[in-house]
């Protein structure tokens, strides 16, 4: 896997998508995607707007991000069909305590990076009679 250098920033603790859109803050990054995690377009939409929820694709791979010589090593979640996606680097913790909008994942340099489709469970409500 390759170090890619891209423009944007990484935000702590960042809720939602619209947290992490202010280019002003950004500069030259170096990152190397450590995986690729597709997701449908309405999951993307409910991870992007539930960032601080523990999410099973980063818990299972919450061992493979972190930053070392100050390049991050980190998820990067997408819909397949999209230019964009969102950089993951969680610490070791369950949910991304660090990430970094991606106008343009064509910048980054994705070969031999492993991609995986999740079926991420979304809450839904009960169905059935009231209790």
């Amino acid at each position: 896997m390759a170090v890619s250098t891209i423009y944007t920033h990484f935000h702590f603790k960042a809720n939602r998508l619209r947290d992490l859109q202010n280019i002003t803050q950004d500069k030259p990054i170096r990152v190397e995607v450590v995986k690729v995690v597709e997701l449908t377009e309405k999951q993307f939409r409910h991870f992007s707007t539930h960032m601080l929820d523990d999410m099973p694709f980063i818990i299972e791979n919450r061992n493979l991000m972190r930053e070392v010589d100050g390049v991050y090593h980190c998820l990067l979640v997408c819909v397949k069909n999209h230019r964009g996606g969102i950089l993951v680097e969680s610490e070791g913790y369950n949910y991304a305590r660090y990430a970094a909008d991606v106008l343009d994942k064509s910048a980054l340099d994705l070969r031999d990076v492993p991609v995986d489709h999740y079926d991420l469970k979304l809450r839904q409500p009960p169905s059935g009679p009231e209790r």
